[in-house]
């Protein structure tokens, strides 16, 4: 007897071991491939690639290893698991939609990054002013359009910054000029010079071109006169 009462008292020993041990966070790093990790300390988001599982089948399976404090309503895009240290985002694979994504954010990084509005959309403010204090709602974040690392369009999760995109629409392109081009002469030159033409260029520049000197031989006056000689 008292050997069955032992036995069943190191069953329920570790029982409660593996219960307090179960952690949806440390079951992702164990299970799953690691392709992301933002901030550092308090301050970190890690996201996982979880292959041919729907954003409602990860979020089922990780409720299951650790009970969350809320999980969302379910959908095919995205979903919340909150808990007491951390706030996981699961998300559908962008570049496939067989795969999805789960972010992992500690409480610290998720107060500084989540749009509120955003958040209410899928947790009720009970929750979150619990979890972020009240104060949160109305606080200015650098990060107002955050929504998740595959949902921010102009946030760049390495860099830790928002930033607008910028699309480089520009082609180079030739400036317009006029093909028009004329020309006008100096002047009717002097004897033996021949004349000249000027073109102006479309840059506002000149060039001088000379034409042949004229054909016509040079008039010249003779004096004839007498003198005597003393």
């Amino acid at each position: 007897m008292k050997r069955w009462t032992s036995w069943v008292s190191f069953l329920l020993i570790i029982a409660l071991l593996t219960a307090c041990g179960a952690d949806a966070g440390r079951y992702i790093k164990d299970q799953y491939p690691l392709v992301s990790v933002d901030g550092k300390g308090s301050n970190l988001s890690k996201v996982y690639l979880v292959e041919n599982k729907s954003v409602p089948a990860v979020a089922t399976e990780l409720a299951a290893k650790e009970s969350p404090k809320e999980k969302s309503k379910e959908s095919d895009d995205q979903m919340f698991l909150v808990y007491t240290d951390k706030v996981i985002n699961v998300q559908k694979d962008p570049s496939d939609s067989k795969n999805t994504l789960v972010q992992i954010d500690s409480i610290e990084y998720a107060k500084s990054h989540y749009d509120s509005s955003f958040l209410q959309g899928y947790l009720t403010a009970t929750l979150l002013q619990s979890l972020f204090g009240g104060g949160w709602f109305n606080n200015k974040r650098p990060y107002d359009d955050y929504r998740g690392y595959t949902r921010t369009p102009t946030y760049n999760a390495g860099s830790g910054k928002a930033t607008t995109p910028t699309t480089d629409v520009s082609k180079d392109k030739k400036p317009t000029t006029s093909d028009r081009t004329g020309s006008f002469k100096s002047g009717t030159g002097t004897p033996n010079s021949g004349s000249s033409s000027t073109t102006r260029k479309n840059d506002g520049s000149t060039t001088n071109k000379v034409t042949k000197p004229s054909t016509s031989s040079p008039s010249t006056s003779k004096k004839t006169g007498s003198f005597k000689r003393r």
